[in-house]
């Protein structure tokens, strides 16, 4: 099928983004949204919305990503297209709760789930139980937490998302080690690790390893730590995911800070160099301040 200049503005505008060139990539996707509103393509112009939205979203402006979720919510819902109108609930929550407004959060987490419930979706409502679960765990409700944690894999199970459960699992070995039970998240870790290499979804492995190396540190093994995190480091470049990577290169500095001082600068003007490529310019005067 021949692409439009709308669809060739799309994938400029993610190319853009991948390559942390984040104004490009903004306007690469506003214009693809109004070729596709002069194509008379409303679907497609809520998906330019979207993906600007979620490109705002991960650059801390929220209150334009708030925007753009809101006006491709609209034209969903002009299109009756349940599970997208959906997703942008879920959008909407999470940004809600990022800026503190749990009340706010909750109320579009309960109104996507009875979109998804009607649907029948089973792997949107394992993502309803996972962000409520953020909720709860965010409060300091672990118990909670915990319950609709478990609740979400059991989810992600009966859809077949192995993505899904790999996820989930991250997140109960997360509150696992906060709660002091190491063997129950190495454990976790372990199953999600299984997963995502099955799966061949490299960014996931890189996602688990941060998390063993997280787990090592905390328990005092700092050359298998240094390994882990070493290596979701590689996983997360050979990706071309940035801001996994900096992040990683930041866990890994503070890891070795004491031992290798040396090695940990190396690293953090390293993680600087990717944040300042990702527009994140506050993040990289922090890394190397």
């Amino acid at each position: 099928m021949t692409k439009t200049q709308a669809d060739i503005a799309f994938d400029e505008a993610e190319a853009q983004w991948l390559a942390g060139d984040l104004q490009q990539a903004r306007e690469a996707f506003r214009r693809a949204r109004l070729l596709h509103h002069q194509n008379g393509d409303p679907a497609g112009e809520a998906a330019a919305l979207t993906a600007l939205g979620d490109l705002e979203a991960d650059d801390g402006r929220l209150d334009a990503a708030h925007a753009a979720f809101v006006e491709a919510r609209t034209l969903h819902s002009g299109l009756g297209t349940q599970r997208d109108q959906a997703g942008l609930l879920m959008r909407l929550g999470r940004l809600a709760h990022r800026q503190g407004r749990d009340d706010e959060a909750r109320q579009c987490y309960a109104s996507a789930r009875d979109l998804y419930d009607s649907a029948a979706d089973h792997a949107g409502l394992a993502q309803v139980a996972r962000r409520l679960g953020h909720l709860e765990r965010d409060g300091g409700r672990d118990d909670l937490a915990l319950d609709l944690y478990t609740q979400a894999l059991s989810l992600y199970r009966r859809a077949g998302d192995a993505a899904g459960q790999a996820a989930m699992l991250r997140a109960l070995a997360g509150l696992h080690r906060r709660l002091g039970r190491t063997d129950r998240a190495h454990a976790d870790y372990d199953q999600a690790l299984a997963l995502v290499r099955e799966s061949g979804d490299a960014l996931g492995e890189a996602a688990v390893h941060r998390g063993l190396g997280r787990l090592f540190e905390s328990l005092g093994n700092r050359a298998e730590a240094d390994r882990a995190l070493e290596e979701a480091v590689r996983l997360y470049g050979a990706g071309g995911h940035l801001l996994g990577e900096a992040e990683s290169l930041c866990d890994l500095a503070r890891l070795v800070a004491t031992d290798e001082p040396d090695r940990a600068r190396s690293l953090l003007a390293h993680a600087a160099r990717l944040f300042t490529r990702l527009g994140l310019t506050e993040r990289a005067r922090r890394a190397t301040g």
